[in-house]
């Protein structure tokens, strides 16, 4: 075989390669799986993380709106709020909040010592905003009388207030402070809770992180806010011991 008859069949072969296209389909597909794995995982983190913040939000709203329905009592006399009512709004809370594991914990692993540890997920704190005792219109002042927490991520602690704290504004983030009416009440709800991506956590900007939502609503009916002698506002109940939210773990 001459020379020329072996360039002519070399030539003819990648010839050939050239105008074969039967695995471009394929070689274009690996190309583009990664960008499209990418893209995939990403949205669904991110309405993952859109999706939690919404419930999240929700529920802080209907503790609100339950604590301030909550009490013992009719139209013709004021509502009597006990240490089982609280449990109660605590306790519809964590049921709405099972489809995120409100309840539940999670794996923590200190970034120093290394160390795993089990954490909880969420942490919901109930707050009576009331008048001070000598409230003057020209210079109102509002305080926080008592407060109550449920949730086992008890590292947790409020963002605006403790008992006893009062606020010439109101309570709340800036520019969306709110206040109770005369002679009234406000119930202040925090929810913190643990975010975690759902599918790998670091893959996009969405990474291990604390969310807050607040909510608050005023107590509509007429209520015993004095409560028993010397109390803070609640009436004990058998059986029921209330978290003051002083846990700091």
């Amino acid at each position: 075989m001459t020379h020329k008859s072996k360039f002519t069949r070399i030539s003819k072969f990648l010839s050939s390669v050239k105008k074969d296209e039967s695995g471009l389909a394929l070689v274009e597909f690996a190309v583009s799986l990664p960008f499209f794995m990418g893209l995939t995982i990403g949205g669904v983190e991110v309405a993952n993380f859109a999706s939690i913040n919404m419930q999240l939000n929700q529920i802080a709203i209907h503790t609100a709106d339950s604590a301030a329905r909550m009490g013992e009592g009719n139209a013709l006399s004021e509502k009597r709020i006990r240490e089982l009512d609280v449990m109660d709004v605590f306790e519809g809370t964590l049921r709405e909040g099972d489809r995120i594991a409100l309840s539940g914990n999670h794996t923590y692993i200190d970034p120093i010592t290394k160390v795993p540890s089990i954490r909880g997920n969420a942490r919901i704190i109930l707050s009576s905003v009331e008048e001070v005792a000598d409230f003057d219109d020209d210079d109102p002042e509002y305080r926080i009388r008592w407060q109550r927490c449920s949730g086992t991520a008890t590292r947790y602690v409020s963002t605006y207030g403790h008992v006893g704290d009062t606020f010439d504004e109101g309570i709340g983030p800036d520019l969306r402070k709110v206040t109770p009416p005369p002679e009234g009440a406000l119930m202040f709800v925090e929810l913190h809770y643990f975010f975690r991506p759902m599918i790998l956590n670091g893959f996009t900007k969405l990474t291990d992180r604390d969310i807050t939502q607040i909510a608050s609503m005023v107590v509509r009916d007429k209520r015993d806010y004095a409560g028993p002698s010397g109390g803070e506002g609640i009436y004990s109940s058998t059986g029921v011991t209330p978290d003051k939210c002083l846990g700091t773990v």
